[in-house]
């Protein structure tokens, strides 16, 4: 599929956390590779979040790279410079991260479809992670667009 959609011209993503065969194959066909904190060290087999993503985009091509890290939200590298942002604070408290990660990937795309930069599609990854959080699943407490938006606009960053 990733080969495909490249042929076609379209941005391929993936969440990907773990190493098994055919990925190296895999790896170079993705435009934007955002994992979990610990598969870029799993990867390369360097410990550093910075110097891992770094030669992830050196070995893999990916014009995005980045890692998700839990309550410190997540870290993203794209054309050289390196964006953070915090995750935020969930309203009324985690009931649960069950889809958290798949909240967070589709509030990126989302922010890149809509024409954002990086660092304003990561605010609104994290946002979307979080408001999933409010309720118990994947997909219950997904926000909608309006939500979202006011979501950031008052949200406190732990």
């Amino acid at each position: 599929m990733a080969k495909a959609a490249r042929v076609a011209g379209t941005l391929v993503s993936a969440d990907i956390d773990n190493i098994y065969e055919g990925l190296p194959g895999l790896l170079p066909l993705i435009d934007i590779l955002i994992s979990s904190k610990s598969f870029p060290h799993k990867l390369t087999g360097i410990s550093d979040e910075r110097t891992s993503l770094v030669e992830l985009k050196a070995r893999y091509g990916c014009v995005v790279v980045g890692v998700t890290v839990g309550t410190r939200g997540a870290m993203i590298y794209c054309n050289g410079q390196f964006f953070e942002s915090p995750a935020y604070e969930i309203p009324e408290g985690c009931r649960d991260t069950t889809g958290a990660g798949d909240a967070f990937h589709a509030g990126f795309l989302y922010g890149l479809l809509r024409g954002e930069d990086v660092e304003t599609a990561l605010k609104l990854a994290n946002a979307t992670a979080a408001l999933k959080c409010r309720d118990l699943g994947a997909r219950a407490a997904l926000p909608s667009r309006t939500e979202l938006e006011e979501f950031i606009k008052v949200a406190k960053t732990l």
